[in-house]
């Protein structure tokens, strides 16, 4: 503890452990963490939402605890910048890996001795997002405060790499544990659920020891003395700067669109589609999801290959893999495979959406991140992240209305029909030359 608090002061007696990546020891305990917070996080991903709709077989509660999580997102993502500022990554972080856990572990005590109610798990969601807003700031600086900036690039893409392969495995381990819990007597009941307050559990515990790792970490002394910068909490220069630049309006309003519609029913639709049309139930959820993460591997990962081809080219492509994606939504919304094979037919179209999404996901975001000035480039990314909140949390609170009246495929049908026609309309703008976007 000694060495790291000098070296947070900035003792000139102390520097980096190596200037090569994987034998940098900030390194080794970034990507620990990263593995086991990851791995950690898709067992609660996995167990919230069946838990919800095992309690109230209601998918409109299922959004509703969702975008509840979103709601202390927006009020608190336009300040955690300005605390990142002020406080150490490191503090930020280690506490809200702290209070993350101790919530995860209250929410599968109260699982396993069948007293959880749905306000319950209203306010975990509602506390797990306060610190998810307070905290993601300082999480998009730790691997620049703590490393040599030739290793930042290097280690991004690694770090990345690790938690899609992680969100890949972690569906299918969560998964088969939970499909091992749906299948047991108890899980009929409402009351003590033991294998789903232990995915909370283990998600708990995989934290503790993460803010562990954290305190390994030896972090640089942050330039300029550590002072927080003064007037960060002002965002008004960004929200101008956004008012006034007429395709970054355009990119965000068209991705807004289309993740309302697309994202949104997503999101809600899975585990219906599990549950309503295969006979694997959450087995066949964390299929879906690591199918889905699987084709967003790959479609970041095609972009990073792609890039001179797409380079130009990206409004055009964007816009095709925008209405194949659809169709291939429209396609699951109207398929009705066998429930025997059902997993299968559903993940392996899922992959090709989750490709879509991590192209564009990826290629919106860089081309946003090159138009900002640098001046206020951390407030716009807050910006862009509150909007892009309030949209998803909007988004799966209108597809769990949705589904009180339609099954989990009507709703892809429908999704999928709504963002084909935006396409085409957006096509046609392009055409006509009313949508231009350099990039």
């Amino acid at each position: 503890m000694a060495t790291e608090d000098a070296f947070e002061t900035g003792s000139p007696t102390l520097t980096v452990p190596s200037d090569r990546l994987w034998r940098n020891r900030n390194f080794i305990w970034i990507g620990i963490g990263a593995t086991i917070a990851t791995l950690g996080s898709q067992f609660t991903a996995l167990a919230l939402p069946w838990v919800v709709l095992k309690m109230t077989a209601d998918p409109l509660a299922l959004a509703t605890v969702m975008a509840i999580s979103g709601i202390p997102q927006i009020l608190l993502l336009l300040f955690g910048g300005s605390l990142a500022d002020g406080f150490s990554p490191k503090f930020i972080l280690t506490a809200a890996y702290l209070a993350c856990a101790a919530l995860l572990i209250v929410l599968g005590a109260l699982l396993l001795v069948g007293v959880l109610k749905l306000w319950m798990v209203d306010a975990f969601a509602f506390a797990t997002g306060l610190v998810f807003g307070v905290s993601v700031p300082a999480s998009f600086s730790l691997i620049a405060s703590a490393l040599p900036a030739q290793l930042v690039p290097s280690a991004s893409s690694v770090i990345g790499s690790i938690r899609q392969g992680m969100a890949f495995a972690g569906p299918l381990l969560a998964g088969a544990l939970l499909g091992v819990a749906s299948d047991s007597p108890t899980a009929k009941a409402t009351g003590s659920q033991p294998l789903f307050a232990l995915a909370f559990f283990l998600d708990g515990i995989g934290l503790l020891l993460v803010a562990w790792t954290m305190r390994r970490i030896v972090f640089r002394p942050p330039t300029g003395g550590g002072e927080p910068l003064r007037g960060s909490f002002n965002i008004m220069p960004a929200l101008r700067w956004f008012l006034s630049d007429r395709q970054t309006l355009t990119v965000i309003g068209y991705w807004t669109v289309i993740a309302f519609f697309l994202s949104g029913s997503m999101r809600v639709g899975l585990p219906l589609l599990a549950e309503q049309n295969t006979a694997l139930g959450a087995k066949a959820y964390g299929m879906l999801v690591s199918a889905n993460a699987a084709g967003l591997f790959i479609g970041m990962t095609a972009l990073g290959l792609l890039n001179r081809f797409a380079t130009g080219r990206l409004w055009s492509i964007i816009l095709a893999l925008d209405a194949c994606a659809a169709l291939i939504v429209v396609g699951i919304g109207l398929l009705h495979p066998p429930l025997r094979w059902a997993a299968l037919v559903y993940a392996g179209l899922l992959v090709f959406v989750g490709v879509r999404s991590g192209f564009v996901e990826i290629g919106w975001f860089s081309l946003l991140q090159q138009r900002y000035p640098d001046e206020i480039r951390g407030r716009a990314t807050s910006v862009f992240m509150v909007i892009s909140t309030a949209n998803m949390s909007a988004a799966v609170t209108f597809a769990g209305w949705l589904t009180r009246h339609m099954p989990a495929s009507e709703l892809f049908f429908f999704a999928g029909l709504i963002t084909c026609a935006i396409t085409l309309v957006a096509t046609a703008l392009r055409v006509m030359g009313k949508l231009r976007i350099d990039a």
